[in-house]
């Protein structure tokens, strides 16, 4: 099968997001900057700095053991190196490309070219997106409704958006796991190679009804996982600023800020996030949340250089699997 050659369209869209997301970084920094000048003009506390970034980078390679469970649950050979490999490359490219799940096609991807069942390994990608999704919205309604009493109306809206947030993934898991689903559009699938991929997206259904208790733990070390992120963010806010918000309001702010990461941007969503947090945090009475979020961006970036570093040192691992998915794609009969 012949490729086109690439017109380069796609580094021209990541340039103009990369722009926008420049420019309202810019925006933010001028908004915050007697905020900035503040901080600047007071010694920071870096040993803080470098516990925000071993609860971050925690909470990452957690993530990284949740989707190995998540896999092995399939019944798929992965091993918890292959989770680490692959998880760290996921977090470069979470920075990198625009939008917070950008990262998990390119797991999903190279899961699927190491695995002869393609679509069950990249079902599992999606299941563990979810299960993290779902950990996010939880720990934000639980966090707001055990501050209920204190909370304004404004906040108190934005603990029912994660309980509805939190139902409407938990929906979606449903219908993953929905029995006979897929083996019915299986059936009834013409093409070959589709019907393949629906038996397999019924077979990991099938498995995954069957593990029931991975998928409750891998909702709880999601949980876990923005947990450590909250904290990560809370000691760079007190590494930053003399008087920040409570830690109960950093558990039901900081997961809806971080949520925003997901717009289309590239570095998670650089300068959309810092807005969110400014406006989320002003609900707090606290107007450090953008600058707040600027340094936890930083350990974001930190997290991705590993990441990068993963990346080159399996270069050679990564090209061989995009060789033998491009002799694929050229033997396939049409």
């Amino acid at each position: 099968m012949n490729r086109r050659p690439s017109d380069g369209s796609p580094w021209r869209s990541f340039t103009i997001r990369a722009g926008i997301a420049l420019g309202l970084l810019a925006l933010a920094v001028a908004t915050n900057r007697d905020q900035i000048r503040q901080v600047l003009g007071r010694q920071i506390d870096l040993r803080l700095f470098a516990l925000g970034f071993g609860l971050y980078i925690s909470g990452v390679m957690l993530a990284f053991v949740r989707w190995y469970f998540l896999v092995r649950a399939v019944e798929l050979p992965f091993r918890m190196r292959d989770a680490f490999r692959l998880g760290f490359v996921g977090t470069l490219f979470n920075f990198v490309i625009p939008g917070a799940i950008g990262g998990d096609f390119v797991k999903a991807a190279y899961i699927s070219r190491e695995q002869e069942r393609k679509a069950r390994a990249i079902a599992t990608v999606v299941i563990d997106r979810l299960v993290g999704l779902l950990g996010l919205f939880g720990l934000a309604a639980l966090a707001g409704t055990l501050g209920w009493g204190r909370l304004d109306p404004p906040v108190r809206r934005l603990v029912a958006s994660a309980w509805i947030a939190s139902a409407v993934v938990a929906l979606l898991l449903g219908l993953a796991f929905a029995p006979g689903l897929y083996g019915r559009l299986s059936r009834r699938a013409r093409r070959r190679r589709v019907a393949h991929a629906l038996a397999e997206l019924d077979a990991a259904g099938s498995a995954y009804r069957d593990c029931l208790g991975v998928v409750v733990l891998g909702s709880l070390l999601g949980g876990l996982t923005h947990t450590l992120n909250v904290l990560a963010f809370y000691a760079d806010s007190v590494a930053l600023f003399p008087e920040v918000p409570s830690l109960t309001d950093h558990l039901l702010i900081v997961p809806l800020v971080l949520f925003s990461t997901a717009v289309p941007l590239p570095f998670g969503a650089l300068g959309v996030s810092e807005q969110v947090s400014f406006g989320l945090f002003r609900l707090a009475d606290y107007k450090g949340g953008a600058v707040a979020m600027m340094a936890f961006h930083l350990l974001q970036g930190a997290g991705a250089l590993i990441g990068a570093a993963v990346y080159m040192a399996n270069r050679r691992e990564v090209k061989t699997l995009q060789a033998e998915e491009e002799f694929e794609l050229d033997t396939e009969p049409v």
